[in-house]
C-alpha cells in the first residue's frame, strides 16, 4: 500500500477506512477492479464489487470482495479477501447481510470511538448505519478529500502504468492517421471499431475505453459526445477523435483532428493552428510551482492572438480516474507539482455556422524541467 495515502490518513487522524469506489480501491490495493459489473453487479444489488478496509494505524489493507472475482483476486495474490455471496441459485439468501457480515468482522473487538472513513458520495447509504451497529460510538467522516490528496502525486509505478495506457491510445490515434491518409469507403463506426483492435493489439486484451469520432460537419458542434454512428466519411471531412483505454486500472485520455483524403481547407487550417498553439503554450508553462490558473491563463492568451477566446475548460489531472482534479480552469488556484500527470485539451468550434472543429490532447507529466509528453503520435495536420 503506498505511503502518501497511509500518511494522509494518519494526519486526518482515521482509525479505519472504508473505499468502495473502484477508482479508490484500485488506487489502495493494486488490484485492477473490473471497469463493468454487469450481471454480476445486479445479482449483488448494486453493492460494491469490491471494497478495501485499511486500518490506518497497523498500516494494514484488507479487501471485502464479491465471491464472483474469488478466482481473480486469488490469481492476483489476494488470498486474504473476505468474500460475501452475491447469488445462489439453490438457497434463497440477501447479499447486503452477507456484505454486513464480513464488515462486522473486520471491526468486531474494536473500540466503540474509532473515527471510521467512508466516500460519502460512493458508499452504499446503509454502510454507516452498519458501522454504528457494530460500534455506537464511531464518529463517521467523509474520507474523499484525503484521498483525493493523496492520488494527485504519482508514483514511479503509476506513472510506468499511465505510461502504458498512453502507448495504447498512441496506437489508436496511429491507426486513425493511417486511415485518413488511405482512401477507403468507411463509416464513422468502422473507423471505432479499427481504433479498438489497434489498443488491443498493443494491450493483448480487450480493454474498457471511452471516447468519440465525429466527422464533417457535425465537428463544429460541441454537444459531447456525438459518435461514432453509421454515417459514412466523406473526402474532405474533418474528424475529432477522442480515445482513452484503461489498462491495468489506470486511464489515458488524449484527442486529435485529421482530415480524410485530401489537404485542410483554410477554416480547418485557421481553427487547427489556433488550438495548436493554445495546446503548445499550455505544454511549456507546466512546472512545478505554477498554478493550474496559470496555465489555463498561458492557453487562453494564445487563443487570443490567433482571433479566439475561450470555449471551454481546458484540462485536468489523469490517473484511475480519467478526468480528476484539479483542472486546468480560471478559478483554480492550486499549483502544479512534481509527479502530477495532466491532460491539457485545448478546443475550438466553429458552432452551427459553421463546419469544423479542432481538439487537440497529450498526457503530460509534470518534471522537475517541465511537461514531459507520454502521448508520441503526431497531429494529424501538418501545417509547416
Amino acid at each position: 500500500m503506498k505511503e502518501r495515502i497511509l500518511n494522509q490518513l494518519r494526519e486526518g487522524e482515521y482509525d479505519v477506512v472504508f473505499l468502495t469506489s473502484p477508482a479508490n480501491v484500485t488506487y489502495v490495493s493494486g488490484f485492477d477492479v473490473p471497469f463493468f459489473g454487469g450481471f454480476m453487479a445486479d445479482m449483488a444489488r448494486k453493492l460494491p464489487m469490491v471494497t478495501a478496509v485499511i486500518q490506518a494505524t497497523e498500516g494494514k489493507l484488507d479487501l471485502i470482495a464479491s465471491s464472483y472475482y474469488k478466482s481473480r483476486l486469488t490469481r492476483a495474490g489476494y488470498e486474504k479477501t473476505i468474500y460475501f455471496e452475491c447469488f445462489s441459485h439453490v438457497t434463497d439468501h440477501e447479499p447486503v447481510e452477507y456484505y454486513r457480515k464480513a464488515v462486522r468482522s473486520l471491526l468486531k473487538g474494536q473500540r466503540s470511538n474509532r473515527r471510521i472513513g467512508i466516500e460519502f458520495a460512493a458508499a452504499p447509504y446503509w454502510l454507516a448505519e452498519c458501522i454504528k451497529e457494530i460500534l455506537p460510538g464511531a464518529q463517521i467522516l467523509d474520507v474523499t478529500a484525503a484521498v483525493d490528496k493523496a492520488r494527485k502525486i504519482k508514483t514511479a509505478n503509476e506513472i510506468r502504468k499511465l505510461e502504458y495506457a498512453a502507448l495504447a491510445a498512441d496506437a489508436a490515434q496511429n491507426r486513425l492517421l493511417e486511415l485518413s491518409k488511405e482512401y477507403g469507403e468507411y463509416t464513422e463506426l468502422d473507423v471505432w471499431f479499427e481504433v479498438q483492435k489497434s489498443i488491443s493489439r498493443v494491450t493483448g486484451e480487450m480493454n474498457p475505453f471511452y471516447g468519440e469520432l465525429v466527422t464533417g460537419p457535425r465537428t463544429g458542434l460541441s454537444d459531447y459526445p456525438l459518435g461514432p454512428t453509421d454515417r459514412k466519411i466523406e473526402k474532405g471531412d474533418i474528424a475529432i477523435m477522442d480515445v482513452g483505454p484503461r489498462v491495468g486500472g489506470y486511464w489515458s485520455d488524449c484527442s486529435n483532428v485529421v482530415v480524410f483524403w485530401q489537404e485542410p481547407n483554410e477554416e480547418q487550417i485557421r481553427y487547427f493552428q489556433a488550438v495548436k498553439a493554445a495546446y503548445e503554450a499550455g505544454r511549456d508553462a507546466i512546472y512545478p510551482g505554477v498554478s493550474f490558473r496559470a496555465v489555463n491563463d498561458a492557453m487562453t492568451e494564445a487563443y487570443r492572438k490567433h482571433g479566439f477566446e475561450l470555449c471551454s475548460y481546458l484540462g485536468h489531472q489523469i490517473g484511475v480516474n480519467v478526468n480528476e482534479e484539479p483542472r486546468f480552469t480560471l478559478h483554480e488556484t492550486e499549483v502544479l507539482e512534481e509527479d502530477m500527470v495532466v491532460c491539457i485539451e485545448p478546443q475550438l468550434y466553429t458552432g452551427a455556422a459553421g463546419s469544423t472543429g479542432v481538439r487537440l490532447e497529450k498526457m503530460l507529466h509534470v518534471t522537475k524541467t517541465g511537461a514531459r509528453e507520454l502521448n508520441q503520435f503526431a497531429w494529424g495536420i501538418e501545417t509547416e
